[in-house]
């Protein structure tokens, strides 16, 4: 399998355990204490690296984890929270300016990258940096960065049992609906239904789609997609639908099925992908990487190098140079 997918499970592993191997709670720079039980979590990080923290909500359902994706931390974070920096390269500018905004203020901040200029911003701090191994791109560096950031959490927060994400990974690699799934999207725009507690695999999905196939792909969460999304079923566009179902609770599940039952009334053009896994966190890697690999297979479909992403090159290249908003 091309891409490292093949590495993901054991690539999960090891990443957990540099996370969970960081002496956090010894470190202090200046004031900043890391010994402590944080009121919430505010994972920072920009695309490849930003699903991260919406994957990480949607597992630790009940812990405040609050997921923010600008240059600067909300001004009602203080030194009793604690934030996660979450940068593939090191060097996404909007991570950077909200690691550096959130140890000006005093609050304690934790890096998980490859390395650039972000580890050596907050090791030039004292602030404590996991570096985890390297991949093709950010996006197929997930297993990496996510794993790393759960084992981080690990000493201030209770992890879901990580196994069985890691196993289901095996059966996403073998899955036949990849191929599928292409054949059924391409040349169309796809639509995709998703629970509110499972919407991270959405969103990782219309990521993948974006980047790796190069097309645009429409995200509607379910219940608010109820009152606006669904009624764009009414007229035949362009359009593939794919319905994501998983194990939330019985009044999403219920939700989910309703939805499907109202779009294939009006469509055929209808697939439903369904969710393995007892917890949401192993729903959200199976499906992170059973829906990757459709975006990969669409993108053989179109004959296009999945890798490639010129226009966020030359939009960084215009960016070159500012400097980070002050909150």
């Amino acid at each position: 399998m091309p891409y490292g997918y093949e590495e993901w499970p054991k690539l999960s592993l090891e990443s957990f355990k540099l996370g969970k191997e960081l002496n956090i709670r010894s470190v202090k720079v200046g004031s900043i204490k890391y010994d402590f039980e944080p009121s919430s979590v505010v994972i920072t990080g920009m695309g490849g690296s930003g699903i991260v923290g919406d994957i990480v909500r949607d597992s630790l359902l009940g812990s405040n984890i609050i997921v923010h994706k600008d240059f600067s931390i909300p001004k009602w974070v203080d030194s009793r929270s604690l934030v996660v920096a979450v940068s593939y390269s090191g060097e996404t500018f909007e991570t950077i300016c909200s690691a550096l905004d959130a140890l000006r203020r005093g609050i304690p901040v934790v890096g998980v990258t490859t390395g650039g200029r972000l580890a050596s911003e907050l090791e030039g701090r004292g602030a404590p940096v996991v570096k985890v191994p390297k991949a093709i791109a950010p996006r197929f560096g997930l297993p990496n960065l996510l794993y790393a950031v759960l084992g981080v959490l690990s000493h201030y927060l209770s992890i879901p049992d990580i196994n069985e994400s890691i196993s289901l990974q095996d059966d996403a690699l073998r899955s036949e609906s990849p191929g599928r799934l292409a054949y059924f999207m391409k040349d169309h725009v796809p639509m995709i239904f998703a629970p509110i507690g499972l919407q991270a695999v959405a969103y990782r999905f219309k990521n993948d789609l974006n980047e790796n196939a190069k097309t645009p792909a429409v995200v509607a969460i379910v219940p608010e997609a109820d009152h606006n999304d669904i009624v764009a079923v009414m007229l035949k566009h362009p359009v593939k639908y794919i319905i994501i179902r998983g194990r939330t609770d019985d009044v999403h599940d219920y939700l989910m099925r309703a939805v499907e039952e109202v779009v294939k009334n009006y469509s055929s053009d209808v697939e439903v992908v369904e969710l393995k896994g007892s917890s949401r966190l192993s729903q959200e890697v199976y499906g992170s990487m059973l829906l990757g690999l459709v975006s990969i297979k669409l993108a053989e479909l179109y004959g296009i190098d999945p890798v490639r992403t010129d226009p966020i090159n030359t939009l960084k290249e215009k960016i070159r140079g500012i400097n980070c908003p002050l909150n």
